[in-house]
């Protein structure tokens, strides 16, 4: 059984590999279809996220999507979020945080060096700063207090992915999204996901900068 989940995984990675290839992509391009979490990918079955321990499925759709939570998916991933449509990865969150007993955001770089990553690797952002919707579903933010609020648009391959942090006083969270934004008709079958609100409160001074001693990791 569990040789048959490898080789499905396998075989998904394969076919995201074969649409990489394609020469007329940019570099940009190549990486964000390349986007991959300890084998969780765009486009991939629930049956990926076998690979981890601590799985939730979420018993009722939210907005006609299957939603599965992992949690502390890796030294550097606090939490992933993952959303499918017709059995397929359509929207993927990943959540780092730094607090008490958590810093997983500390080791994946910082926000800084999360932001920094996501620009070495994708590129510039079609567009960051607080006219920018944070579409974290993890807490209730005001965007002219974020960090880092931004948006890569792949439009001729139907991806984007945002990324947004807030941090103060040793405290922060930030979230990468990728998503697959191929239009679609999504059954209105259950309310929006409840929002709670992040604990992190805005201060009228600057707060102290990350420091970051080695090279970021995020994880994908």
């Amino acid at each position: 059984m569990q040789i048959g989940k490898f080789l499905l995984l396998g075989l998904a990675l394969a076919l995201a590999g074969c649409a990489s290839l394609d020469p007329s992509l940019s570099p940009e391009e190549r990486a964000v279809l390349n986007f991959n979490v300890n084998g969780v990918t765009i486009g991939g079955k629930p049956g990926q996220l076998a690979l981890f321990q601590q799985v939730n499925h979420i018993p009722i759709k939210l907005g006609g999507y299957d939603v599965w939570e992992v949690f502390n998916v890796s030294a550097n991933i606090s939490e992933l979020k993952a959303w499918y449509f017709n059995d397929k990865l359509v929207r993927l969150e990943l959540r780092y945080f730094n607090g008490p007993g958590v810093h997983t955001l500390a080791s994946a770089g910082g926000w800084e060096g999360i932001r920094n990553y996501l620009f070495q690797k994708y590129g510039p952002p079609s567009r960051f700063g607080s006219d920018v919707p944070i579409i974290a579903t993890k807490g209730q933010w005001n965007a002219k207090y974020a960090k880092f609020n931004g948006e890569w648009i792949f439009s001729r391959i139907h991806r984007q992915i945002n990324y947004s942090a807030m941090a103060d006083n040793g405290e922060g969270i930030g979230v990468v999204t990728i998503m697959d934004t191929t239009p679609v008709v999504v059954p209105k079958t259950a309310a929006a996901e409840e929002v709670r609100v992040v604990n992190v409160a805005p201060k009228t001074e600057r707060a102290p900068e990350e420091v970051v001693t080695r090279a970021p990791n995020p994880g994908f």
